[in-house]
């Protein structure tokens, strides 16, 4: 009896860490709502601090990052057309995505949209991913937590790729894949022009007969 009570036991655990190790999904994703908190020293002996804040509820993600001046971005992955909200010093500034941020040669779109893009996607991965603590795939921890809000802003705003959560969820995890450039086909060669080739080629070869002949 003891014995299968230790063995009921047993299952039910494996059971437990199994599913406790299985990767968040887009679905759950999108829809958790959830805040996490990150603080670290800063300069001057660590006496400024850098603080570091994402405040999820389902669409809307606020990104709060404080270093000398607090910075604010809003991005509501369910709203069209693509774009970002950014609260600073200056005030409320709404950029819409006009362009590409990145070419197909790697160089940088300098629009004002783009350049909030890539300093939020700086911030995400300096300050968030980088330190935050658990299971990257774990919404529970603020491994997770940052990583879930990453993948869905990057998808978003990089991609345009809009979600809904009365939808089916499109897979977060996949990278988009940019359209292959068209690969050059060698063109056939003419029979005249491998007549020519091969008359060149004689040539150089009686050229250099002559040549060792005069020698």
């Amino acid at each position: 009896m003891a014995c299968i009570k230790f063995s009921l036991v047993f299952l039910l655990l494996s059971v437990g860490l199994a599913q406790a190790q299985v990767r968040f999904s887009s679905k759950s994703c999108l829809d958790s709502d959830y805040t996490m908190k990150m603080i670290q020293k800063g300069p001057l002996f660590g006496l400024l601090k850098h603080e570091f804040i994402i405040s999820k509820r389902g669409c809307i993600i606020n990104v709060t990052h404080n270093k000398y001046i607090p910075k604010e971005w809003i991005i509501d992955v369910c709203r069209e057309p693509v774009h970002v909200k950014v609260t600073s010093a200056t005030g409320i500034d709404v950029a819409k995505k006009t362009a590409e941020c990145l070419h197909k040669d790697n160089s940088r779109d300098t629009s004002d949209f783009c350049s909030q893009f890539f300093d939020l996607m700086d911030v995400m991965q300096d300050d968030g991913l980088i330190f935050a603590e658990g299971d990257r795939d774990n919404l529970n921890s603020n491994h997770g937590k940052t990583f879930c809000s990453y993948l869905l802003i990057k998808r978003y705003l990089n991609d345009s790729m809009v979600f809904s959560r009365y939808s089916e969820v499109p897979d977060i995890f996949l990278e988009k894949q940019l359209p292959a450039l068209p690969i050059e086909k060698e063109k056939p060669i003419l029979p005249e022009e491998e007549k020519k080739e091969e008359e060149q080629a004689s040539s150089l070869i009686l050229q250099t007969d002559n040549a060792t002949t005069s020698f």
